[in-house]
């Protein structure tokens, strides 16, 4: 493989025809580690020349997500740059691919296609009638003299620019993440595909290529769905006579089951559902650099830092990463308990105000209780947006009945309504005298009552947690009674004994 030196110029082109894909974020990400890693620059260029399919917020959900994981630019539509703007619609407006389609026309390697859409059905159908397994378009065009196609064009004629291909030879190059192994495609297997369409608008083959260009990038990390069209964008780096870039397609992201990639249609993938859900930027850009990447063969949790002193090209693999959601799930859980009470009641604070448990703003009392609460939480979250079922019985009345929970769920295995009323109004005179309203002081008052009606711990306990809490599952019972307070503790015995009487 090829030494790498720095300075690198490398850029990460969405396009914003939706919200922005976690895979998208995953070659962004290899991109920023890659440039930081040899001390380059990454930039951010928004190609937006598909009319068709541009979403207008799409450009700002694209920066949004990208910062909110904790990715930056040096260069970019929001920052500036000496090689602005970056925006292909700005560019375009410019004249910048205008200029270059011109150089290609006057130099023979593009011309002016008047086929229609209809025609080329046409022809795309006779070539399947004969057998054809590929359609490779040739324009009759592509001989004529430019004057005669700048003739048909000035009577109004609508026409796309199309590459002028040779039909003979080969194309090579060579891919960092196929270990440098050259790629070899014959002219043969190709086509004359379109850079210029009949809106006067390029396509992705030709913009990006002038724009890289003249933004001095000298690696391309992209997708590996590109690698089909690559032997075109070498072509046309020939044709202008400009050095050929680096090449790394990275491979895809596959669904969890490995069947087909990673899809907006069918999966939960926008970047912005993420934070919707409560996961920690850290967390995620963890996880998305072990797609399709590794350090070594054991070591999972790295800091942003580690992960650009350790990336390296060379241990990007080429076959497709499995997208893992309970893998990222636990790696989040585990950025959750890295955290100080205080650092994740601010950052579970937003998630209990949509719930509505919190005002908006939450007052200072507030906030101090949900500090309070927070602890009884901290070893279960996995995603941020679990608190506020988690703890909401802790805002919200709790009570048995038709809107509340089932009474049912009061009695434990083996005991009868009465025998469990019967607890009940005895943790309620137990807890009553309990003048030190602490978990340790509670906890004995349960345990010595325990003893003295001579019933296991487990099913006295569990009733007082479904009594206060309405769900058989909840947070350690005597730090949970603790935090709710005496006034509601004693509350919610009384309707839970009322129920049962």
């Amino acid at each position: 493989m090829t030494a790498i030196t720095g300075p690198v110029r490398v850029r990460f082109a969405p396009s914003p025809t939706g919200y922005l894909h976690i895979g998208g974020v995953r070659t962004a990400l290899f991109n920023w580690l890659f440039a930081r890693h040899y001390g380059g620059q990454f930039i951010l260029r928004i190609e937006d020349t598909d009319e068709k399919r541009f979403v207008a917020d799409a450009t700002d959900d694209i920066s949004a997500s990208l910062r909110w994981v904790g990715l930056d630019w040096d260069e970019g539509p929001d920052v500036g740059g000496p090689h602005g703007p970056y925006v292909q619609s700005q560019r375009q407006a410019l004249g910048i691919y205008q200029q270059h389609s011109e150089q290609l026309l006057e130099a023979g390697w593009a011309y002016m296609s008047f086929t229609s859409e209809e025609e080329l059905a046409e022809l795309r159908a006779a070539s399947e009638a004969r057998g054809h397994k590929a359609f490779r378009f040739r324009g009759p065009e592509r001989d004529w003299p430019l004057e005669q196609q700048r003739e048909v064009a000035a009577s109004g004629k609508p026409y796309t620019i199309r590459l002028k291909l040779p039909l003979e030879g080969e194309t090579r190059f060579s891919d960092l993440v196929r270990g440098g192994s050259e790629i070899v495609v014959q002219h043969e297997q190709l086509q004359d595909i379109v850079l210029i369409k009949k809106s006067g608008m390029p396509v992705y083959h030709f913009a990006h290529l002038v724009d890289d260009h003249l933004m001095g990038v000298t690696h391309i990390l992209r997708a590996e769905e590109w690698v089909p069209s690559t032997p075109y964008h070498v072509v046309l780096y020939q044709a202008f006579g400009w050095q050929v870039p680096v090449f790394a397609h990275l491979p895809v992201i596959l669904r969890q089951d490995g069947k087909g990639k990673l899809s907006k249609r069918k999966d939960d993938v926008a970047t912005n559902r993420f934070w919707e859900r409560g996961y920690l930027p850290e967390a995620l850009f963890n996880y998305l650099a072990l797609q399709g990447w590794s350090y070594d063969d054991k070591t999972e949790i790295m800091s942003r830092d580690e992960l650009v002193s350790r990336f390296s090209i060379e241990r990007v693999q080429a076959s497709g990463a499995r997208w893992n959601p309970e893998k990222l799930r636990d790696l989040n859980g585990i950025y959750i308990r890295k955290l100080s009470a205080a650092a994740l009641a601010e950052q579970i604070e937003p998630f209990m105000v949509q719930a509505g448990l919190l005002s908006n703003p939450p007052s200072a009392d507030e906030q101090a209780y949900l500090l309070r609460l927070v602890p009884l939480v901290h070893e279960r979250l996995e995603e941020l947006s679990q608190a506020p079922e988690l703890l909401d019985f802790f805002f919200q009345a709790v009570r048995p009945g038709p809107e509340g929970y089932d009474p049912a769920l009061l009695i434990p295995k083996k005991l009868d309504a009465a025998q469990t009323l019967s607890m009940l109004r005895a943790a309620h005179g137990a807890l009553n005298i309990v003048e030190d309203w602490q978990s340790a002081k509670l906890e004995a008052a349960l345990r010595d009552l325990s003893e003295r009606l001579q019933v296991k711990v487990g099913p006295l306990f569990g009733t007082v947690r479904v009594a206060v809490s309405g769900r058989s599952v909840a947070p350690p019972l005597f730090d949970m009674l603790a935090a709710l307070g005496r006034e509601q503790t004693l509350s919610r015995l009384s309707l839970a004994a009322a129920a049962l009487a």
